[in-house]
């Protein structure tokens, strides 16, 4: 007797859809610290600024690795290019906001770092919505 095996229907990326999600969220909570850790430092806690620098490094190794797992995604995940270019786009603003705090350019440090944890939120609640699951 022969039974037929059903094809597997590939449906959206997964594997790497899972990954991103991870990266995501643990660098979109990083991100989120670090105006609560500046907070601190403005506000008399001075230990609060080396933090706020150390959680800038973890927050440049993470954006590097969001922006790799970006790349899986859309290349074998065959996931949504656009996650691809936010990722880039969250990058660059992070060396750029990373380069801007260390020479105290606190004119732009401030707002850039207000559109990088926006960026990030928004990137994160978007990889855990349905649609990024959808192939292209």
């Amino acid at each position: 007797m022969i039974t037929e095996v059903e094809p597997v229907v590939r449906t959206g990326p997964r594997t790497t859809l899972r990954t991103l999600r991870i990266v995501a969220a643990v660098h979109g909570l990083c991100v989120v610290a670090q105006p609560a850790l500046a907070g601190l430092y403005l506000s008399g806690t001075v230990d609060a600024l080396f933090f706020h620098g150390r959680t800038g490094d973890t927050i440049s190794v993470l954006s590097l690795t969001q922006l790799i797992t970006a790349l899986v995604f859309v290349w074998r995940g065959r996931g949504r290019r656009w996650a691809l270019w936010a990722a880039l786009g969250i990058f660059l603003a992070e060396m750029a906001q990373m380069t801007l705090g260390i020479e105290g350019v606190v004119s732009l440090h401030v707002p850039l770092g207000v559109t990088v944890v926006v960026s990030q939120v928004l990137f994160t609640v978007w990889v855990f919505r349905a649609d990024a699951g959808r192939p292209r």
